[in-house]
C-alpha cells in the first residue's frame, strides 16, 4: 500500500479535526494550547485508532472523536514532559517548547486543559452506543493514569542513574509509551462494537507496536548523528535498550517486537494492511516521532 498517502489523508482529517476542537481565541491559554497541539507531527495515535476502527467495521465519523482525545492526551504528556521538573527540554519539534514560549505555570494548565477535554470530547460523541463510549473512555482512562503512561513516567524518573535490567526496561516502555499505542487500536475496536478475539488481536499489536516504537525512538536518541530535540537520553541517565544491550541487541528487539505485531494481525487480511505497515515503517525508521521520553 502506499503508506505516505494513507498517512497524509488521515492526518488532514486528524488536524481538521483538532482545529475545530479549539477554535482561535485571544486568550494566552487558548493559544498556547493551540500552539503545542496544532505543532504538527506524525499523528500516529490517531491514525492507529482509525485504522483499528475501519478494520473493525466503524465509520471515520464516529471514530474521530475518540482519535483526536488520543492525540490530545498525546500531546498533554509531551507539554509536560518537557517542563523543567521532567527532561527540561528547550525544543520540541524544531521549535521552543510550550513554558519556554508561555511559562511553566501556564504550560502545566495546557497539559490540563488537554487531559480534561480529551474525556470531554469522547463522551459528546453522539454516533456511538453510549456503553462503547464509557468503555472508550475507560481504555483511555487505564493508559493515561497511574497503570498506564503516568506510572512509566514516574518508573522512568525514579529508574534515573539506577540499576537497569531487560526487565525493568520493559515494563517502563510498555507503560509509558506502549500503554497509548494499545489504547489507540483497542479504542478503534471497542468504538466499532469487536468481538473479543478480534480486541485481542489488535492489544497484542498494539503492545508490540508500543515496545518496537520506544526501543527505535531510544535507538535513534543514542545515534550521535540523529537530530533530536533536546538533551538525548544518555545525557539524563535514563534506562534504554541501547544503554543496555548495545545498538545491535536493541535493534533486534525491535525487530522481534515487529514481528509480534505482524503475527498478531496475520490473519485478518487486507483490511489490516495499514496496522502491518506502519509497524513496519517504524522498526524501518522512518516514521520518527517523539515520545514521551
Amino acid at each position: 500500500m502506499d503508506l505516505a498517502r494513507y498517512l497524509a489523508t488521515r492526518r488532514r482529517t486528524i488536524e481538521q479535526a483538532l482545529d475545530r476542537c479549539f477554535p482561535a481565541e485571544r486568550r494566552m491559554l487558548r493559544r498556547a494550547v493551540r500552539y503545542s497541539l496544532l505543532a504538527g507531527g506524525k499523528r500516529l495515535r490517531p491514525v492507529l485508532t482509525l485504522a483499528a476502527g475501519e478494520l473493525a467495521g466503524a465509520r471515520q465519523r464516529e471514530l474521530l472523536p475518540f482519535a483526536c482525545a488520543l492525540e490530545l492526551v498525546h500531546t498533554y504528556s509531551l507539554v509536560h514532559d518537557d517542563l523543567p521538573a521532567m527532561d527540561d527540554d528547550d525544543l520540541r519539534r524544531g521549535r521552543p517548547t510550550s513554558h519556554k514560549v508561555f511559562g511553566e505555570g501556564i504550560a502545566i494548565l495546557v497539559g490540563d486543559a488537554l487531559l480534561s477535554e480529551a474525556f470531554g470530547l469522547m463522551s459528546s460523541a453522539r454516533r456511538v452506543p453510549a456503553e462503547r463510549v464509557v468503555a472508550a473512555i475507560g481504555e483511555l482512562a487505564r493508559a493515561a493514569g497511574e497503570t498506564g503512561m503516568v506510572g512509566g513516567q514516574a518508573l522512568d524518573l525514579a529508574g534515573q542513574g539506577g540499576r537497569a535490567t531487560v526487565a525493568r526496561v520493559r515494563d517502563i516502555h510498555e507503560r509509558k509509551t506502549g500503554a497509548l499505542f494499545t489504547a489507540a487500536v483497542r479504542i478503534g475496536g471497542v468504538v466499532a462494537g469487536a468481538p473479543a478475539p478480534l480486541l485481542a488481536r489488535l492489544t497484542r499489536y498494539g503492545r508490540a507496536l508500543g515496545l518496537a516504537f520506544q526501543v527505535v525512538d531510544d535507538i535513534q536518541d543514542a545515534d550521535p548523528n540523529g537530530t533530536g530535540d533536546g538533551r538525548t537520553d544518555q545525557a539524563l541517565d535514563k534506562m534504554t535498550y541501547p544503554a543496555l544491550l548495545g545498538m545491535a541487541r536493541a535493534r533486534a528487539h525491535a525487530v522481534q517486537a515487529r514481528d509480534q505485531a505482524l503475527a498478531a494481525v496475520a490473519p485478518l487480511g487486507a483490511e489490516a494492511e495499514p496496522l502491518r505497515a506502519i509497524v513496519t515503517a517504524v522498526v524501518a525508521g522512518v516514521l520518527p516521532e517523539e515520545s514521551a521520553a
